[in-house]
């Protein structure tokens, strides 16, 4: 025959039973509330901080502390935020600094912790805190003392910098404004002055920097690449300025095609810079060496190339002139302004082994 549990051992187990289930969801997640000081005068600022730790696999969500903990408590502003993992566990760890404007004994209300465990939904609490505020002690048995003065703080740099800038900018305008009134006074006493001086053409520099090149007498000294060099960067300067082609940028072929749209008239000026490019390419690249009639005939081309080049855009009309002899006008054939370092047909002159303009031998110029 069995005999009936007696009811005492009934309850213990219950009691047992509730003890370990409360101890399961104690370690599930913990929530917890501090201040850094239990006491404060109205007006001054204390550390609040919200923990909560929880196993991993538990989801919680912190309560969103805004501008206030309660209806004498206020939140200045949220300081740090931090998660650490570790043994299995999550904890979290948000800090504020709050303050508050009345005295007397005040509550930090217990926060709000919503989590989910196993599809459970609960909520875990903080425990609330006590703070007492405080009215700063005043001695009414000493007279009143007048205001402080300011404090006299130095003048840092990044103070000082704003104004700085602010001075620069002012004395730069002021000295532009200085600037403009007196080239203005200046335009007004002496108007020539200020008048925009002629664009030096682009056929008077290529003759100048091709004198200076045969007075250099580069190749004569063993120079040969150098002298090639300087004379295909005369070239090609003379047609970008003259023919607007972009010469310094591109290949012989290019600048060749670019040339032939450009110039239909006169088929030997092709000739002429095609023979001069292409034989300085070889010298620069492929290590030729020319004979010193090839040279000179390249120098003389390059003089002829300009010469018959210019006038196709300085062309004038022919006027008039009076015949001496007659006393009536007749018609120019042709003009014979030159410029200083310029060359007409009269000056390309050859000698002895040498040829015409063609540029198949050579050309001396005078």
């Amino acid at each position: 025959m069995m005999k009936e549990p007696r009811p005492y051992i009934i309850v213990v187990c219950l009691l047992l039973a509730l003890l370990v289930n409360s101890r399961l969801y104690a370690q599930l997640i913990k929530v917890t509330s501090e201040l850094n000081t239990d006491s404060m005068m109205i007006g001054d600022q204390v550390l609040y901080t919200l923990r909560v730790e929880a196993a991993e696999n538990v989801d919680f969500r912190l309560p969103a502390i805004s501008d206030t903990l309660s209806k004498n408590l206020e939140v200045l502003f949220p300081v740090s935020a931090d998660t650490t993992f570790g043994d299995g566990r999550r904890k979290v760890e948000h800090s504020y600094v709050i303050t508050g404007f009345e005295e007397g004994m005040q509550i930090v209300p217990a926060q709000h912790v919503e989590y989910t465990f196993n599809g459970r939904t609960d909520t875990a609490l903080s425990m609330p805190l006590m703070m007492h505020v405080y009215e700063p002690v005043v001695d009414t048995t000493q007279a009143i003392k007048p205001i402080k003065p300011p404090i006299n703080t130095p003048l840092t740099f990044k103070e000082l910098l704003p104004w700085l800038g602010l001075g620069l900018g002012i004395l730069l305008i002021a000295s532009l404004i200085a600037v403009l009134i007196r080239r203005y006074r200046q335009r007004r006493r002496d108007p020539e002055i200020f008048r925009m001086q002629p664009k030096e053409p682009a056929h008077v520099i290529a003759f100048r920097e091709l004198d200076r090149l045969k007075e250099e007498k580069l190749w004569e000294r063993g120079y040969v690449k150098q002298f090639y060099t300087r004379l295909t960067e005369i070239t090609r300067t003379y047609i970008e300025r003259q023919y607007g082609i972009p010469a310094m940028e591109r290949t012989t072929s290019e600048i060749l095609q670019a040339f032939r749209r450009s110039n239909l008239e006169d088929g030997l000026l092709e000739e002429i810079l095609e023979e001069l490019l292409q034989l300085a390419d070889l010298v620069k690249f492929a290590k030729e060496e020319p004979l010193p009639v090839d040279n000179q005939t390249n120098l003389n081309n390059a003089y002829l190339f300009v010469q018959k080049t210019y006038p196709m855009f300085y062309a004038e009309k022919p006027g008039p002139a009076m015949s001496m002899e007659t006393g009536s006008f007749k018609e120019n054939s042709q003009a014979s302004n030159t410029g200083p370092g310029q060359v007409n047909d009269r000056e390309i002159t050859t000698g002895p082994g040498e040829t015409d303009g063609t540029g198949k031998e050579g050309l001396d110029h005078g």
